[in-house]
Order: structure tokens, then C-alpha cells, then sequence
């Protein structure tokens, strides 16, 4: 009897640290891809460093291209963006870009939604944590457009969300399920404050 439940405390303690090695691997590939992405859309390139990027793109293409990314410091988040279209349920692997939204150069929207909870796509897990007067930061095409979080709220989980439209100024948008308050979902909005080239 003793040995039996010395094999499965080994292996309830193999399968624990296959787990958490799968976790740490899966997240360090997310972080090289994030800054791949700073990197190749960088203000500052040489015409020969273009043209070498744009062939290993050609031959080394990735089944999730990322079109921007999202960095909230106060949570420790900086994750890559994809835009959800009717072939591409994107919230399936990534932070996703509403189909509705402006993207941070124009003026208008940008509405992001991920999930939250324990999974490894629960990319907004602690965005429920995020205060007013936060800073959020959007890289994109060479510029990090940075905003203030101004408006913190719960709504319904309907699938529908309704969400300031505009075309005068910018505002992001972060929507995901609340999971302390059961059957709602948090919206944050925030209005853009800055951009700089990086």
C-alpha cells in the first residue's frame, strides 16, 4: 500500500512540473513574440534590415500574427493584439481586436476582449485590478500611443457591449467576464494622452 501511494505522489508530482514547465514555455515563446514585434516595427530601420525581415517573413510565416501590442504596467501586462474576423475566432489565442474597432492612429475606438480566469489564453485575468488614471499602452506601426484609464464599470454578459463611439478623439476600450462578480463582464475606457515614436 505504501508503494502504491508512493508511485502516485511521484507521479501527481511529475505531472505537476510537466504542467508548469508547459506554462513557463508557452509563455516565454508569448514574450519573444511580443518583442519580436516591437523590434521588426521599430521608427528606426535601415532599408537592408527591412528587406532581410520582409524574406524571413515570407519563409517563416506564423500561424498568429500579432497587429499590434498591449502593455499595462500596473498589472504587468504586455501581450500581443489580433484582429477577429469571420474565419479567425481570435479570442481563442490571443488578446482580440473587435472588428468594429479604430485602430490607435485614427480617431475612434479601439475595443480589445480577452478572457479572464485561470486558462492559459486568460490574458485579462487582472484587468479587474486596473484603476482610473492608469496608463495603457498600445504598440503600433512604429508608435507607442499611450492612454489614461478614465471610466471603470460592469455590465451584463449579454455578448453585446456598448461602447463610445466618436470620431473626434481616441479611446481604447478592455472588456472581459469579471470573475468576482459572476454573470458580468468589467469595461475599462480610456482616452489616448500621448504617442512617440519608438
Amino acid at each position: 500500500m505504501k508503494r502504491v501511494c508512493k508511485i502516485i505522489a511521484i507521479l501527481s508530482f511529475l505531472m505537476i512540473v510537466i504542467y508548469f514547465s508547459y506554462m513557463f514555455i508557452t509563455k516565454e515563446q508569448m514574450k519573444k513574440e511580443v518583442n519580436e514585434y516591437i523590434e521588426e516595427t521599430s521608427y528606426v530601420q535601415n532599408e537592408e534590415t527591412e528587406n532581410s525581415e520582409k524574406e524571413n517573413n515570407n519563409t517563416n510565416k506564423k500561424e498568429i500574427n500579432y497587429t499590434s501590442i498591449l502593455e499595462i504596467p500596473s498589472i504587468n501586462l504586455k501581450e500581443g493584439l489580433v484582429d477577429n474576423t469571420k474565419n479567425f475566432n481570435s479570442i481563442k489565442y490571443a488578446i482580440s481586436i473587435d472588428n468594429s474597432s479604430k485602430y490607435p492612429d485614427v480617431n475612434g475606438n479601439f475595443i480589445l476582449y480577452a478572457h479572464s480566469g485561470n486558462s492559459k489564453v486568460a490574458f485579462f485575468r487582472n484587468l479587474v485590478k486596473v484603476n482610473l488614471n492608469d496608463k495603457v499602452y498600445v504598440y503600433y506601426n512604429g508608435v507607442k500611443y499611450e492612454y489614461e484609464i478614465f471610466d471603470k464599470y460592469d455590465i451584463e454578459k449579454t455578448g453585446k457591449a456598448s461602447v463610445l463611439v466618436t470620431d473626434k478623439e481616441r479611446y481604447i476600450t478592455l472588456i472581459t467576464c469579471n470573475q468576482s462578480h459572476k454573470g458580468y463582464q468589467v469595461v475599462l475606457v480610456g482616452k489616448q494622452t500621448n504617442q512617440i515614436n519608438y
